[in-house]
This record gives structure tokens, sequence and C-alpha cells, in this order.
């Protein structure tokens, strides 16, 4: 019979691709862990690891078999955060991933009102990009996830939070900088200033300005820049280079010498959508459905709805 102390060491030798250091983390010996594994392997007949490469990987079979160790070690561990909800007052962890172009423009609007209303709640916060953040809910590293959407992954529940316009950001100077309003068509591929190809927000660009979902190679330009955050790009188009399309949470943290260089968008305005992300049986629904609140607490009444004049454009990354 399949135990639960084998699904846990199971998990933990493809967490941390090594025998010795799941062992570690799970405060066994490893021989022990080692002898619980290949019980599991004799049982189901198949081999689950292929223990010649470094970082330890599992076989195809393995991997069919380890997908579904999370999911019930997950389910599992629902029973008892059920019963824990039922019986006290909010409390736990919630470990949560959200997206660099989100991050440092959401977070400081509901983290400080969350942990002061709750405080038996702890957070962890990681800024991962989008298919990070899915990985992170299928492996259970992660309880929810805040991206743009729709991502298109099996298996992913979205919430919608928000609706998030963007606006033109352009170099002092620039051809642009005469005009009061953009449209998509007015930017040139060898011009933009792009965050780097992983990115929801690289591809949600490019497509916008060229139909295309990578314009990073296109083009000659004397400078060629693709970033690695929203700050790195407003610095570049602000000290006179390029411009590139900045959504509103990012906007509203603008410097007032920077505002200037904004240009709305003509309608229908281009728009990403936010949403809480979850995978698999739903587990700490108290917390996940306070972190919603909380989260919607903290944007701008504007951003709640759909407005008809906004163009949610897809999310998929690349």
């Amino acid at each position: 019979m399949i135990t639960h102390t084998q699904l846990a060491y199971l998990v933990a030798v493809d967490r941390y691709g090594s025998f010795s250091k799941a062992a570690e983390r799970c405060f066994v010996t490893q021989p022990t862990l080692s002898m619980q594994i290949q019980k599991l392997e004799s049982e189901l007949d198949v081999t689950l690891f292929d223990r010649g490469r470094k970082p330890v990987q599992a076989t195809p079979v393995g991997k069919a078999v380890i997908d579904r160790a999370y999911r019930t070690l997950k389910e599992l561990k629902g029973v008892t955060e059920v019963v824990r909800e039922q019986r006290e007052a909010a409390s736990g962890e919630l470990r949560l991933g959200i997206i660099p172009t989100l991050g440092p423009y959401l977070l400081p609007r509901f983290i400080p009102d969350l942990l002061t209303s709750h405080s038996r709640i702890r957070v962890t916060v990681r800024e991962l990009l989008s298919m990070d953040i899915v990985e992170g809910l299928r492996r259970d590293t992660l309880d929810a996830g805040i991206a743009a959407t729709p991502l298109e992954q099996k298996g992913i529940r979205e919430t919608p939070l928000f609706f998030e316009p963007f606006y033109g950001f352009v170099s002092p100077g620039h051809r642009l900088a005469e005009k009061t309003r953009l449209s998509t068509g007015d930017f040139m591929p060898d011009e933009m200033l792009l965050l780097h190809n992983g990115h929801c927000m690289h591809g949600q660009v490019s497509r916008l300005c060229t139909g295309s979902a990578d314009l990073s190679g296109e083009g000659p330009a004397r400078l060629r820049f693709v970033g690695g955050s929203l700050d790195g790009l407003i610095r570049m188009v602000a000290s006179g280079h390029g411009v590139t399309l900045l959504p509103e949470l990012a906007v509203m943290t603008l410097a007032p010498a920077s505002r200037g260089l904004l240009r709305p968008l003509e309608s229908p305005v281009p728009a990403r959508e936010v949403s809480l992300i979850t995978h698999g049986p739903e587990v700490k629904t108290r917390l996940l459905e306070i972190l919603r609140q909380s989260i919607l607490k903290g944007v701008p009444d504007g951003l709640r709805e759909q407005k008809p004049a906004w163009r949610i454009i897809g999310a998929k990354p690349g």
C-alpha cells in the first residue's frame, strides 16, 4: 500500500533534485528515504527516477506519478485546513507569486492593510514570471498567484480582479512627443523598448504594435534595449531613448517630471486583465478570499470593471 510518507519523499526528491538534499529536508537519513522510494518503485513495478543524472530527474512514468503525488498531498493537506479554518480565526501562511510588472505597484496597495487587519496571517511573496507561478502552483510551492490573464493553462483557475489600461510613454524630443493621443499604429518596432521575452507584457506589447508576438529582434536600431523591469524601461525612456507602453498602476507611481511624457491611447484602449490564479482542489479557501478582498480594497475604483472603451489583450507569454 502506498503511504503518505512515500509520496512526501517522492515529491521531495523531485523538488530538490537530490536524494541527500531531500532526506535532509525531510529530517531522515538518506538510506531511509531511498529505501522507501525503492519500496514504492517495487510496488508499482516502475523506475521513478533516473539516478544516473545530476540533478536526479524523474523518468517519463515517474513524472506522471509525481504529478499525482503533488495533487494527493495537497488534497490531504486540505482536510486539516478545512478543520482549522472552521475552528480558528483567520490564520496561517499564504505563499503568493506575483509577476514583476505588478509586484512593485500592487503589493504596497494591499499588503500593509492585510497584515494589519489579520495579525495571524503570514504572507510570503515571490516575484516570478507567469509560467514560473503556474509551475509553483502545480508543485504546491505557491498557494496563489497574481498575473495577467488569460493564460490558457490546463488546471489553472483564474478569478479576475481588475482591468488595467496601458499608456504610451514617449521620450523627450521624440517624434511622437507632439501628439496628445497615440494609436498603437504610431509605434515603430525599431524604437520600442521592451521587457525581455518571458514577461507576458513583452508579447502583449509586441502584438499590439506589430501583430507579432516578438519584435525584440526586428529592424535595425541604434539602441536595442530589452529590460528586466518596468523601472528600467521608464528610466531609459525618460533619459531620452525610444518609447514604450506602461500599465496604469505603474503610471500612478511616476515622478511628476515623468508624467509629462505620458500619452493616452486611442479607443479602444488596450488593457490587461489581472487575476488571482490557483490550481487544484480548494485549499486555504478562507485565506484566499481574504487575500482577494484585500486586493480589491486596494485597487483604484476605476480599474475594477472593464470599460466599453477598453480592448482586453491576451496574456499568454511570448
